[in-house]
């Protein structure tokens, strides 16, 4: 089981938003509205007016490029 953040933790706050710098804009956005602010990716979709399926394609990427960011 990880450790859950400690609420704040400067450096991990940090880590995250360094993270978030290095992504692509519009992987950025999809992952603050769904993740961030707890939008359904139905919402997301209508608020960026793209499909669902771009959404989805662009949160697989995002995800990635965030692991390979956090790194």
């Amino acid at each position: 089981m990880e450790d859950k953040p400690i609420a704040g933790d400067v450096q991990l706050a940090s880590d995250i938003a360094d993270a978030m710098e290095r992504l692509a804009p519009e992987h950025r956005v999809v992952l603050t509205l769904r993740h961030v602010e707890g939008m359904s990716e139905q919402e997301v979709a209508g608020l960026l007016a793209v499909p669902v399926g771009t959404v989805r394609s662009r949160l697989f990427r995002a995800r990635r490029s965030f692991r390979a960011a956090w790194d």
